[in-house]
């Protein structure tokens, strides 16, 4: 479980990231948060596994302050949240099992992951999570020889091999095309299901929200305007959100969603 109380964030230029955020994110939660750039959507997330950290409040991650944590204790939750980002984050020279074997850094240590010191349990579970999500037969290839969204995957089955209990994803589609990101979106999905991984995604896209998400959270100007189960989510909780009518650019039609691509 993860509880923002009264949680602000204002950066060293005055610019107020998060205004007195109070919200509890549960177990297994698939939650999307939607809203324009600059709205606090990435300072969100960021704040649950210190990459930014929130100026006052108390933030709880399983009931513990994450926001007193320093040193061991800091890089001990980092292990436990998972993080995807946009540009992927891969070792670009480096072969995908090495990459997705780097999951492993926080239970290894710098100096064992070095020198490629890891356990044949460590190396088999980041072979069995490439093939989770289909990419076992890319295995000895080099991460940029990989299409963007070959490259995502590889950064899913990087994340699982970590073994977190909570999986961020900040705008992990924003570069993708439309099928190709409704492929990424599906192993979320799917990953969050099967393992009970809480899973918090940034996105802009109207109709990919609605598709993939249990709840839907709303922010705007660092404060969140919406947050609720998609069955309540209407045309109109949008327009609120976004401040204006939905536009073209807000959507990434579901029509085009064919996941049976096999990159």
């Amino acid at each position: 479980m993860i509880t923002f109380k009264d949680v602000s964030l204002v950066y060293p230029n005055g610019t107020q990231g998060l205004k007195d955020i109070n919200v509890t994110i549960n177990k297994g939660e698939f939650v999307v948060i939607v809203g324009l750039s600059g709205a606090g959507k990435s300072t969100f997330i960021r704040s649950i596994n210190r990459m930014v950290t929130p100026t006052s409040g108390q933030l709880l991650v399983e009931d513990e302050d994450i926001l007193k944590l320093e040193g061991k204790s800091l890089r001990k939750l980092r292990t436990k949240v998972g993080m995807i980002f946009q540009n992927y984050n891969l070792v670009n020279r480096s072969s995908v099992i090495k990459n997705t074997i780097s999951g492993r850094l926080g239970h290894t240590g710098t100096l064992r992951s070095i020198f490629n010191l890891y356990s044949k349990e460590d190396k088999m579970k980041a072979y069995d999570n490439l093939k989770r999500v289909n990419m076992e037969e890319k295995v000895y290839s080099r991460a940029d020889e990989l299409s963007g969204g070959q490259q995502q995957r590889v950064s899913i089955a990087r994340v699982l091999t970590q073994d977190p209990s909570i999986i961020l994803a900040d705008e992990p589609v924003a570069s993708l095309d439309p099928p190709t990101s409704h492929q990424v979106m599906s192993y979320l999905r799917r990953v969050n299901k099967e393992d009970n991984i809480t899973t918090i995604v940034n996105l802009h896209f109207i109709d990919m929200a609605m598709e993939y998400a249990d709840r839907i959270i709303g922010m705007r100007d660092g404060e969140i305007v919406f947050d609720g189960p998609v069955s309540e989510v209407s045309d109109k909780t949008f327009e609120q959100i976004y401040n204006r009518p939905i536009r073209d650019e807000d959507l990434r039609g579901s029509e085009e969603n064919e996941t049976s691509e096999q990159e």
